[in-house]
């Protein structure tokens, strides 16, 4: 289903926050391309909630540390609290991107695996191909020198 966007007297049209598109453009192509942008802003809820979800932790954290020292007054105990849950999402982000590169350290890894396994199953089938089609080869050469 097409939307049209804001301001747009002749009604033609867009996806929200991107450019016009033709009219007509049904088919699987269209789909696809809608359930790409679905699944991008599918991806975009998703993060934005597991950030907002950090945020919530971090702060919440940051108050358990502060409840632990009751001698501290109102604005010390805001200020630890603000600081150490800066610290808490500090360390999650350096956390999750050193998990990024790992994901992509190993993807190269595996995937630079999966490729000489493809080459080597290819030439172990094809080298199959040429030792099954020499050995027919030699039998009906065989069955024609007995006839």
């Amino acid at each position: 289903m097409a939307v049209t966007g804001p301001g747009d007297p002749q009604g033609s049209p867009s996806r929200p926050g991107g450019p016009p598109v033709a009219s007509g453009t049904g088919g699987a192509g269209g789909r696809d391309d809608l359930r790409a942008e679905a699944a991008a802003g599918i991806a975009r809820m998703e993060g934005y909630l597991l950030a907002q979800h950090a945020r919530t932790e971090a702060a919440e954290a940051g108050a358990a540390f502060v409840g632990r020292f009751p001698w501290l007054g109102p604005h010390e105990a805001e200020e630890i609290a603000r600081v150490f849950a800066q610290e808490h999402l500090a360390l999650r982000r350096r956390m999750f991107q050193a998990a990024v590169v790992r994901a992509d350290e190993l993807r190269r890894e595996y995937s630079g695996r999966y490729a000489c396994l493809r080459r080597r199953l290819v030439a172990a089938a094809l080298g199959s191909a040429v030792a099954l089609g020499a050995a027919t080869a030699l039998v009906w050469t065989a069955l024609a020198r007995t006839t």
